[in-house]
């Protein structure tokens, strides 16, 4: 979850702006803060589905629909491996990209320090809306695992600590990225396809076990086999594509040499 295409897109775009207008230092300040306002937004939304299954209780209909969910949203993000953003697509809308766009470009322009932090926190909170429909599918899953288990309220929000600190380690690796080496860098199309697909994969072979084993949720041999399945998967598709790639150019090259 934590290789969110759609928070990759934001902060890459974000931490660009900032660089170009602005000093290492403020793109520091405002890509953690952002990390960190996004890591609290993510929080209250994995508690909010958290407390949604713990007063639903063990019901078996209600771990059917949250596998049902999550095996169309997988579906979703695998459609756009190979038709990206056609049709319904799990992303960041292109009519809301303008007011993101406007509101990163703001903070470059404030000269305080608590006009940027609170400038930044309203633009995570408002991002984070958006960044939740990309794979919303792991933490409902993961918080239907949880409630499955008899566990103290405690240890439950820990777990949903644990899971955020996790998710934003990614987040965090590209503030530094950006701030040590002061390059700017966009997430392509082609690697929000790749992550699109990766987390499609695993969205959906968790869906199918929700609905027909969801006691295997809790092995952790399985997690990691269906990762390592969605990340090979993908490896050999992206091969495959690009193999069809080279067959198909020398065949239009000779239509073309031919037409001429």
């Amino acid at each position: 979850d934590g290789f969110n295409p759609c928070a990759f897109f934001v902060l890459t775009f974000l931490l660009s702006i900032i660089l170009q207008m602005a000093s290492r230092k403020r793109a520091f300040l405002v890509g953690m803060i952002f990390v960190i306002a996004s890591a609290f937004v993510y929080f209250m939304f994995m508690a909010a589905w958290l407390n949604f299954f713990l007063i639903a209780g063990s019901m078996g209909i209600i771990t059917l629909v949250g596998g049902i969910i999550a095996i169309i949203a997988g579906a979703i993000n695998i459609k756009d491996f190979f038709f990206f953003k056609k049709g319904v697509s799990l992303t960041i809308p292109d009519e809301a990209k303008p007011k993101l766009f406007k509101r990163m470009r703001e903070i470059t322009k404030l000269s305080t320090l608590p006009a940027v932090i609170a400038a930044t926190i309203i633009l995570a909170l408002a991002a984070n809306m958006y960044e939740l429909l990309c794979t919303f599918g792991f933490p409902m899953i993961f918080t239907r695992a949880l409630t499955l288990h008899s566990l103290s309220m405690i240890e439950y929000y820990l777990y949903l600590v644990l899971y955020n600190v996790i998710y934003v380690i990614p987040l965090f690796a590209i503030v530094l990225f950006f701030t040590i080496t002061l390059e700017s860098r966009r997430m392509s199309e082609e690697m929000g396809r790749t992550l699109k697909m990766i987390s499609g994969l695993m969205m959906f072979s968790l869906g199918v076990i929700m609905v027909y084993k969801p006691q295997l949720m809790s092995n952790a041999f399985i997690a990691g086999s269906i990762l390592l399945l969605a990340v090979i998967i993908t490896f050999l598709l992206k091969l495959l594509m690009l193999s069809l790639i080279h067959i198909s150019e020398p065949t239009r090259l000779g239509m073309i040499s031919y037409a001429v």
